[in-house]
């Protein structure tokens, strides 16, 4: 087969790919890897979490397997292996990211020390530690949280030298960190070997050998289109962005705190209807907050978290307190709203009418206030007969219909709700008003 001429286009992605080249994963800091991790560790032990996170990264990416290493360990939660004392709980405010910890994990797992000095014991024990954890971090994970990880890591090695591009298309053909894909494989072989890696020729021959026509003019395309990942800093949020929202959800929740207390038939009744609709409570209806009712939410709680890959047996016993946060209440009502009980569907539609938990939104509030009232549920019919009257605010509003409005005040008042014979009689005299 013809050589295959590897495109090398300029632009702003290479000359981005340049200014990193120094912190390529092939470089090596003879010597001072040891050094480097240290420092960290340093840092780690005066409480400058941040610094010693920030410090690891740097020479993570630098090639230090065992700053790869604890970086796992901080993203799955694990604990401190320090060869100097025992270990000790590693402890940084950074959340369990089971993602971060694949990648990171996955990079010192197949770590290559042929282009340093000869390892440490550290070093070599730090591989070999990274290697046994992949497995029980995979089977915590679902599937499109592996193919991320995966992703994370070709691009650190798609980043790197020639003779990373080498190993990376190794890693594809045998399956070994990333998924088994020949393709990609050849692919990044081709690369390697226009760049000069000898081994790369040799297994780009062999490989080619195993693969039809068809997949060896789709890997040799994917090559000639190839332009390296541009480098972490310039993908993903700022850390500003982050910042920002984070500060937009704590007022979120805030602002959803502040909307459940005011609205006064949230009660423990409804509460205990929406259970019962959901199979979580089987005592009375009394209205009152007690033992059951509390067992009962913390059976909810539970079940919104059971199936969490990414939270741990402790975590997941953590969220059952038996108390129902602003936005558990949101998610019960929702839930049992869409399990076809009337009562949540009602609490559901008015959440919408009035923007709690929810967008504020006229069609979605129309719409579970009309699947409770075709339950003949009085008070949704009513909430409709209000809703036609007065319209709605925000989105997809509702107009004013007086017609639908004494529709569903009559069909309320039949079914025994007495405001609705007021709010009937009063329609002719009543001039638009806002739902709030």
């Amino acid at each position: 087969m013809r050589e295959n001429i590897v495109t090398v286009l300029g632009g702003m992605r290479r000359a981005l790919a340049g200014a990193v080249a120094a912190t390529a994963l092939s470089l090596a800091f003879a010597g001072s890897a040891s050094a480097n991790f240290e420092a960290g560790l340093s840092a780690y032990e005066r409480g400058e979490y941040e610094q010693a996170i920030d410090i690891w990264k740097r020479f993570a990416v630098a090639g230090d397997v065992r700053s790869k290493k604890i970086l796992g360990d901080v993203y799955s939660g694990k604990i401190l292996e320090d060869s100097r004392k025992s270990a000790v709980p590693l402890e940084t405010g950074v959340g369990i990211d089971n993602v971060e910890a694949l990648k990171w994990y996955t990079l010192a797992a197949y770590h290559d020390f042929s282009a340093y000095t000869p390892p440490t014991a550290d070093e070599v024990n730090a591989r070999i530690l990274a290697e046994e954890r992949l497995p029980d971090i995979r089977f915590r994970m679902s599937t499109s949280d592996v193919s991320k990880a995966e992703r994370l890591v070709s691009d650190t090695f798609e980043r790197g030298s020639a003779y990373d591009l080498y190993r990376l298309g190794d890693m594809y053909q045998r399956g070994a960190g990333v998924a088994k894909n020949n393709t990609k494989a050849l692919q990044m072989y081709s690369l390697a070997k226009a760049r000069g890696v000898g081994e790369a020729s040799i297994a780009y021959e062999n490989l080619e050998k195993l693969m039809t026509s068809i997949e060896v003019k789709a890997a040799n395309q994917a090559a000639t289109d190839w332009q390296p990942p541009l480098p972490e800093e310039h993908t993903g949020q700022t850390s500003q962005q982050k910042e920002l929202e984070r500060l937009k959800r704590e007022l979120e929740e805030l602002r959803l705190q502040d909307a459940l207390e005011a609205v006064s038939d949230i009660d423990v009744e409804l509460i205990q209807r929406a259970l019962r609709s959901l199979g979580f409570y089987m005592g009375s209806i009394d209205n009152a907050m007690g033992p059951e009712t509390r067992a009962a939410i913390r059976r909810f709680q539970y079940s919104r978290v059971a199936k969490d890959t990414e939270m741990t047996p402790e975590e997941k016993e953590a969220v059952r307190t038996g108390v129902l946060s602003a936005r558990q209440t949101v998610e019960l009502f929702q839930s049992a709203a869409k399990a076809e009980h009337p009562m949540s569907q009602y609490v559901y539609g008015i959440m919408y009418v009035q923007g709690i938990g929810v967008e504020q939104d006229g069609q979605q509030a129309v719409t579970w206030l009309a699947k409770a009232a075709g339950a003949d549920l009085a008070i949704a019919h009513y909430a409709l007969g209000v809703i036609y009257r007065d319209g709605t605010t925000g989105l997809n509003e509702v107009t004013p219909d007086k017609a639908l409005a004494a529709r569903h005040f009559a069909r309320a008042f039949a079914l025994g709700y007495k405001p609705a014979g007021d709010a009937l009689k009063l329609l002719e005299f009543e001039a638009p008003r806002n739902v709030e």
